[in-house]
């Protein structure tokens, strides 16, 4: 690969190209590279920045080499920007697929194209390349992708037949290591990390999603470009998002529901309380003939849940009112589905519009974590099937009274208990609400006041709960702790005038087990 000797002149050309993503575009490039007397000095390639650009330094003795290598690349449409997408593109699936080889070349022209035809011979397909004659004139770093393991034990095999030296730097990893494979594109980074918490078929499933929306995948793109700005907080959304999409595996016959102890009260209420396969809760008043929720789950549920309720002699038809603590999928995600087909009427904070209009859970808030919301919020939406209802009634927010450091912005009945919205201060997201009972002292807290401990200890792997509710996820960190403070305060304050009717406060959280405050 290494150029002429220094005493002798030579024409370096230096230039981007594009080929397509699949085995055999390297090889075929190389060779016509060498077919008109090229000698490489520098070639980068790194799939997970552009599936097709090559940057590329070639040494010719002469102009003709060059002008005949110019148009060779015209005829192939190599340096066309319609070679940026083909159908035939490469996805890689699975790591153990994926080999990565640090390989020493030898110094003469076409010693490139040699090796490359070698890889598609084996239907190689490479993601990342490096060689810079400066740096190591005689070796250079290659990942590729091969369609199963057994063909990368052969490509090994015919590399050590054909007198290749070469180190293997990476050979197949668990999940984890996806992120420390050189040249995967990022959609496949995600769907390779999926690979822990769900089955290939449920990863299937999803993968089929992005591909039939280019918008999907863009979005899923800029969430990992977005980041990457803000590792920490990546990181804490990458774990929510996974955990959304776990939820999908969670259908069907696989569909598993924690029921609490239910809780009666005078004048034939009753209120049943469920947690999701996925940590999530919702809450049900059966009052008469009626049922009233708080909070649906994620509404990949939705046809689930119906069946929960009619195993328990309930008609889904007769949930006649929702009403929603905030606008995040895991808590108002199958609304829209009961409002679709029962006509259920949806209540929710006025400042949830904004949010549900701009599909941006962070809305309002400024800062480099506004896109990272935007994005998360998006895709988390499309995993878990999301529908907001056409028709929101909002709270009016009508001469507010107080409750401890909060505003109350309206009231309520379920049967004969009455209960007052009581407002955030906006530190988790826009548009939440907390709901209290004072009489019965039912304090519905949403994502505030978690029973940490009741969580299994796969609900708190993949929700890092701890994380997840008290770091980036927020709008207002600061804002979150001091409400969060405030709600004690007022359960405190709900304990005290309970006591003489020898009553404790109960929260709901939305997420755990309920308990007595």
């Amino acid at each position: 690969m290494p150029g002429e000797s220094p005493s002798q002149a030579f024409l370096l050309v230096k230039f981007h190209v594009y080929l397509p993503d699949q085995p055999g575009s390297l090889a075929g490039f190389a060779s016509d590279i060498a077919a008109t007397g090229g000698n490489v000095s520098f070639f980068h390639y790194d799939r997970s920045v552009d599936a097709s650009r090559v940057a590329v330094e070639v040494q010719f003795s002469n102009d003709q080499g060059s002008q005949a290598l110019t148009k060779v690349l015209e005829k192939k449409h190599y340096s066309s920007e319609l070679l940026r997408t083909s159908s035939h593109e490469v996805e890689v699936v699975s790591l153990e697929n994926v080999l990565e080889v640090k390989v020493r070349l030898q110094n003469r022209p076409g010693a490139l194209a040699a090796f490359a035809d070698l890889l598609s011979q084996h239907g190689a397909n490479v993601i990342y390349m490096l060689y810079d004659e400066e740096v190591d004139a005689g070796s250079a770093d290659i990942a590729m992708a091969t369609k199963d393991t057994a063909e990368i034990t052969r490509l090994m095999e015919a590399m050590n037949e054909q007198g290749h030296h070469y180190r293997v730097i990476y050979r197949g990893a668990d999940a984890e290591g996806a992120a420390q494979v050189i040249g995967l594109k990022m959609v496949e980074k995600f769907f390779l990390r999926l690979k822990r918490l769900l089955p290939e078929s449920d990863i299937e499933d999803l993968r089929s999603l992005v591909r039939s929306s280019a918008e999907l995948e863009q979005d899923l793109v800029r969430f990992y470009t977005e980041a990457g700005k803000n590792l920490e907080a990546g990181d804490v959304f990458e774990k929510v998002l996974a955990l959304a999409s776990r939820s999908r595996a969670k259908t069907g016959v696989k569909f598993r529901v924690l029921e609490m102890p239910p809780r009666e009260f005078p004048g034939k209420v009753k209120l049943l309380s469920f947690r999701l396969p996925t940590s999530e809760n919702f809450f049900l008043f059966v009052h008469g003939s009626e049922l009233t929720m708080i909070d649906t789950g994620h509404g990949v549920y939705y046809e689930d849940i119906k069946g929960l309720l009619r195993k328990k002699q309930l008609d889904p038809a007769a949930v006649r009112r929702i009403f929603i603590t905030h606008p995040d999928t895991d808590h108002a995600g199958g609304s829209g589905y009961f409002q679709q087909e029962f006509g259920t009427e949806v209540y929710m904070h006025p400042g949830a519009d904004e949010v549900i209009r701009n599909m941006n859970r962070g809305v309002g808030a400024s800062g480099d974590l506004l896109n990272l919301n935007k994005y998360y919020t998006r895709l988390s939406s499309r995993f878990t099937e999301c529908r907001f209802p056409e028709r929101i009634t909002y709270f009016p927010v009508k001469d507010p009274g107080r409750a401890g450091r909060f505003r109350t912005i309206a009231d309520f009945d379920i049967g004969p208990l009455r209960f007052e919205a009581v407002e955030s201060l906006g530190g988790h997201t826009p548009g939440l609400v907390f709901y209290l009972n004072r009489q019965r002292g039912l304090l519905f807290t949403s994502d505030f006041l978690l029973n940490v401990p009741s969580l299994s200890a796969d609900e708190k792997e993949h929700l890092n709960i701890y994380r997840y509710l008290l770091t980036n996820p927020n709008r207002d960190t600061r804002v979150y702790m001091e409400e969060t403070e405030a709600l004690k305060e007022l359960a405190q304050e709900v304990q005290q005038s309970l006591v003489p009717a020898g009553r404790k406060v109960t929260i709901f959280p939305g997420h755990g087990a309920y308990y007595e405050g």
